[in-house]
């Protein structure tokens, strides 16, 4: 494996050069940036960020942690996330945790170790506990979830965007609007959101149905099933998830009823997997490429701990008509 001073012997400078070079730094000429960059590439060097990190007290690494999230979701927000870290030097890592605190905790503690710049927590609160396993000076920030706590998140408004969602429905005619609900544990998400339909749903003095999922595709069919089972009379469906919509759009037609002639269908994310299906799925969308990109500047900002709220916005495509006439 190269080393500083082979790619120093190989490009005719000195080590202290190459080091200037490889953290971007001034105090050499295009002609010796080009020399030192061939001899990198030549000599296929990695720069030791973990070392390096031991001097600077900090990594050019970010943590990205998506305990129990759809791939969709992840997907959004990683976007914005590397496209922030690159323009800024900074690499990034991903760890899915699943549902276990356990490996979270262990995530949290090989960050700290690897002296991490920040750590990015998709759609899921932070605790006391990970705050503990990272260690107070390593920065901290949840997106996708609006954290009631005193630690920084960056979110939508959930609960008014599900009121929005509803009201739409609401609005093309339909009185018989059933919700696919998320996980029940996820409070601060789609706990959230199931108060925002049921607000708009008792404001329109209209009966309200709910069937749990967990935001996830494979959760959806099942629901639906159980949701048009109390409520036969249905026009249409909020799913509190893409996944679950699509998958509620694939249900439906296999079942033989048309969308959006006979069952209205609207998702919520706006993620690709809402362009996935046909017809493509109407959707609550919250902005996850800015919330990533958000993230990395609140990370690299020091002494920044303000949460973010954004704006929402409903994004109408084939899934959802006004309420079939009779």
């Amino acid at each position: 494996m190269a080393t500083i001073r082979d790619v120093a012997r190989y490009a005719g400078v000195s080590p202290a050069t190459v080091s200037r070079v490889v953290n971007g730094l001034v105090g050499y000429s295009l002609a010796t940036q080009k020399r030192v960059e061939g001899a990198i590439l030549a000599l296929d060097y990695e720069p030791d960020t973990l070392a390096r990190g031991l001097k600077t007290k900090q990594t050019s690494v970010i943590g990205v942690l998506a305990p129990l999230v759809s791939d969709a979701l992840a997907s959004e927000v990683m976007t914005g996330v590397e496209n922030a870290a690159r323009q800024r030097g900074y690499s990034v890592m991903l760890g899915r945790t699943g549902l276990g605190s356990a490996h979270v905790a262990g995530y949290l503690r090989t960050l700290r170790t690897y002296r991490s710049a920040g750590v990015i927590l998709i759609s899921a609160a932070i605790t006391p506990d990970m705050r503990r396993a990272l260690g107070a000076n390593v920065p901290l920030i949840a997106v996708a979830i609006r954290d009631q706590s005193h630690f920084p998140s960056i979110a939508i408004d959930d609960e008014q965007a599900a009121y929005d969602g509803t009201r739409y429905l609401i609005d093309l005619g339909h009185r018989h609007i059933g919700l696919l609900a998320g996980d029940p544990n996820s409070v601060l998400v789609n706990t959230v959101r199931e108060l925002g339909y049921l607000r708009a749903m008792t404001d329109a003095g209209l009966p309200t149905v709910l069937e749990q999922g967990n935001s996830l595709y494979d959760s959806g069919p099942p629901a639906l099933r159980r949701l048009l089972e109390r409520d036969p009379l249905l026009t249409a469906v909020f799913a509190l998830s893409d996944e679950m919509g699509a998958s509620a759009v694939n249900e439906l037609q296999r079942s033989g009823r048309r969308v959006p002639d006979d069952i209205s269908v609207l998702g919520f994310d706006n993620t690709r997997t809402s362009q996935h299906v046909y017809p493509a799925l109407s959707t609550v969308s919250q902005p996850l490429e800015e919330m990533g990109e958000l993230a990395v500047e609140h990370l690299l900002s020091a002494g920044n701990s303000r949460s973010r709220i954004l704006l929402h916005a409903l994004v109408t495509r084939g899934s959802t008509a006004p309420v079939p006439p009779g």
